[in-house]
């Protein structure tokens, strides 16, 4: 089965959340990772993962979601949250410096804090880096996170770099700190992607579909849900010249390899 390792499918209404399950499991998506953006939101991704086998919960606070440094509060209260069985990994975290982001700081301090708390769980971090080309706040955030995981040595931790988007360059920067690179639907229509896709090894490839509710998108059967995974494995296999199938084998593997002794709680989903 695919393993669909990042979502957030606990956003979406509630009365729609065992059809999404269903859609998935019937394109062989048979584990979802669904992460947190916030604190609340982190509780509500665990309690989502309770009531189904297939999900999984990620815990964190996403760089654009904070409107300040991580308190002593929240750090005590996510550090809670990371315990939780349902959880297996530290997500969403990371660094985006954009016109509407709160200060670098805020962001640089709450990475840190998020990676302390994954350490102290053993669980992988899945981080957003905003890094397109010929953007000043991009490179920067690229700096900054680069910066971090290497003061943090969170490879060691291992985790992926998630709905990566950027230049072969970075993604050989975060391969060399221990890190996956994850793959969403914009493989399919970013070419510059492609050289990435290519390059990346065998034993790094992850996939995921970022999946949340997509209110801007009138056809509800055109939002991206787990269930597309496939759509992006296969992409995936014409980049690399192999097959979908491998694909699947290849980036199921690597997903538990990079769970560590996680992995036997997702296990039981496949």
């Amino acid at each position: 089965m695919f393993i669909d390792t990042h979502a957030h499918i606990h956003q979406h209404p509630t009365d729609e959340i065992a059809d999404i399950v269903e859609r998935a499991a019937n394109a062989h998506v048979g584990a979802i990772f669904t992460a947190g953006t916030t604190i609340d939101d982190s509780q509500l991704a665990i309690d989502l993962a309770t009531g189904f086998p297939s999900i999984f919960a990620g815990v964190g606070v996403h760089p654009t979601d904070l409107t300040r440094s991580l308190t002593a509060d929240d750090i005590a209260r996510l550090n809670a949250l990371a315990g939780s069985p349902q959880v297996v990994v530290m997500s969403e975290i990371g660094i985006d410096h954009q016109d509407r982001s709160p200060d670098m700081i805020w962001q640089a301090e709450s990475f840190h804090a998020q990676i302390s708390i994954a350490r102290q769980h053993g669980l992988p971090i899945v981080f957003h880096i905003r890094e397109q080309a010929d953007d000043y706040d991009a490179r920067s955030a690229r700096d900054v996170s680069l910066s971090i995981l290497k003061e943090t040595n969170a490879g060691e931790l291992g985790g992926t770099a998630h709905y990566f988007q950027g230049r072969w360059d970075f993604a050989k920067e975060l391969l060399d700190l221990g890190f996956n690179i994850s793959f969403a639907k914009t493989l399919a229509r970013i070419t510059d992607l492609e050289e990435t896709a290519a390059k990346t090894p065998d034993d790094r490839i992850l996939l995921e579909t970022d999946a949340y509710p997509q209110m801007f998108k009138k056809n509800r059967a055109k939002w991206t849900e787990p269930r597309d995974i496939p759509l992006v494995a296969e992409k995936l296999a014409i980049v690399r010249g192999t097959s979908s199938s491998a694909i699947k084998d290849l980036t199921t593997k690597n997903t538990l390899a990079m769970l560590g002794e996680h992995a036997t709680t997702v296990l039981t989903a496949l």
